[in-house]
């Protein structure tokens, strides 16, 4: 076998393209993993989307059948016919803890309105705030038991004015 100098590749030949494969693996893997970011984060917008308006239709229809409410450290307490797992008039609660916010629901309107049972609280999710707000005239109210014209939550950094049937 007789090996020529002009078939081989110089060390620094070798080395020029490894780096310059090197560089393009580093730019590809950069590209792909700022789109999973980008990815993940429009997934988790898209489910805090989602909660909301979940959300904002579920108060709005139990606050149209509500016969009765209470207002109290942003929780809201409501003896409604709008009840999502049980029919007729149940008693039902949204309770703010710690970022989270938890649905209560039970068949039977007896008791207390504020009385729930920590073993049937149903996580609805992670939120940044939520505040409840009783209009009475043209008064707001943070604490408040009957049934007001309006009831005003803040969920996200977002208003919602929702309206009663009296």
């Amino acid at each position: 076998m007789n090996f020529s100098k002009d078939r081989a590749f110089t060390l620094v030949e070798v080395l020029v393209v490894l780096t310059l494969i090197g560089l393009t693996f580093s730019v590809l893997l950069f590209v792909f993993s700022r789109g999973v970011d980008s990815s993940l984060n429009l997934t988790g917008r898209a489910e805090r989307l989602k909660l909301e308006a979940r959300l904002f239709w579920d108060l709005q229809r139990k606050i149209l059948g509500a016969k009765r409410l209470k207002v109290e450290n942003n929780n809201l307490y409501l003896i409604t016919s709008a009840g999502d797992f049980y029919p007729g008039v149940v008693k039902c609660a949204y309770l703010y803890r710690d970022g989270e916010l938890y649905y209560y629901e039970f068949p039977y309107p007896y008791g207390a309105i504020d009385e729930v049972e920590e073993g049937r609280l149903y996580l609805l999710g992670k939120v940044e705030n939520f505040e409840v707000i009783a209009v009475v005239g043209n008064r707001e109210e943070n604490t408040y038991e009957g049934l007001p014209l309006f009831v005003k939550v803040k969920l996200n950094g977002r208003e919602f004015l929702l309206e009663t049937i009296r």
